[in-house]
């Protein structure tokens, strides 16, 4: 039974993550972030640059398009996964990885995410628990009871929505059996969506996951009332920390796809912490400003999909 995601569990199905390696596809000057708007991984690198005061330039990458499957992206990261950091011609990947190097490189001008050595290990656990989270499952799978929003509407109904991707690299498969790096980015790819939807699919899998899913928020609450946080600081440390990043977007999510009653009571300690990150002006900028859905999603697809079959825009 699955209950994490693929990328935590089955490392040989996918790329190692990239740390600053030269692209000749991806910008030459600059800092620049691919990303998605509702991506919960865009949101937490979105929200450590604003932490940071880093400048960037912003490259949306539509999901609901499929544009994470276009040549011209999969050409900087293999893995069709968003988001992705550039800077200066050189390409990050993976969102832990992500937020090590901006935190590494930007975090001495305003002394943001500076822990103590003993607090780094406890930093780092809350991290890994917080990736370690089937977001994807929480967020695409059909759960009794739970009315997910728009746009997610049914598109979870039977894994429908993975299939449908499933469908579209078996076709981008073919098309580029001769390009050997996209036929394998292409492979890669649809063998995790196809586990994925396999987790989503089977019978009683979406009911563990939220149990398995509920245990990890009971071990969230007892840090939070034994920890640092209960005497005001944060999660696992006095300051701020890159933790914090992680499990703010993870319960913002969580709370948005209609799943917090099952998982932590409202007016707890849980909710009393969520109340704390989601106040902070790098979540409302990074995070919030961004989930607007109709305007930063719902729109730009229609135009892209109006242009697309217009032939006034194509994937290179």
């Amino acid at each position: 039974m699955r209950l994490k995601p693929v990328y935590a569990t089955d490392p040989n199905l996918v790329d190692a993550p990239l740390t600053e390696v030269p692209n000749q596809w991806a910008p030459q000057q600059g800092i620049h972030l691919y990303h998605f708007p509702l991506s919960l991984d865009s949101q937490k690198v979105r929200q450590g640059l604003e932490e940071l005061g880093v400048q960037w330039q912003s490259h949306p990458i539509l999901l609901s398009a499929h544009q994470q499957f276009s040549p011209s992206y999969v050409r900087i990261n293999s893995r069709c996964v968003v988001p992705t950091l550039v800077i200066d011609g050189k390409v990050t990947t993976d969102t832990i990885n992500i937020l090590d190097l901006l935190g590494a490189r930007f975090s001495n001008a305003n002394q943001s995410f500076e822990t103590s050595a003993e607090e780094k290990e406890l930093v780092n656990y809350w991290v890994d628990k917080a990736a370690g989270l089937f977001i994807e499952a929480l967020t695409y799978g059909h759960i009794d009871g739970v009315k997910k929003p728009f746009p997610l509407g049914n598109a979870s109904d039977s894994g429908r929505s993975h299939q449908d991707k499933v469908d579209l690299l078996s076709g981008l498969i073919e098309t580029y059996k001769k390009d050997l790096t996209l036929k394998a980015a292409y492979e890669k790819k649809r063998a995790v969506i196809e586990a994925t939807k396999e987790a989503m699919v089977a019978p009683g899998q979406m009911s563990a996951i939220v149990d398995a899913t509920r245990v990890e928020l009971a071990d969230l609450a007892h840090q939070l009332a034994a920890g640092q946080f209960n005497h005001g600081g944060w999660l696992a440390s006095d300051a701020f920390s890159l933790a914090d990043v992680q499990w703010g977007a993870v319960l913002y999510r969580l709370q948005w796809v209609g799943l917090q009653p099952l998982l932590w009571e409202e007016g707890s300690i849980i909710s009393a912490y969520a109340e704390k990150l989601f106040a902070k002006a790098s979540f409302q900028t990074g995070v919030v400003q961004w989930s607007r859905v109709g305007r930063k999603v719902v729109l730009p697809t229609i135009r892209y999909k109006l242009l697309k079959s217009l032939r006034l825009k194509r994937d290179a």
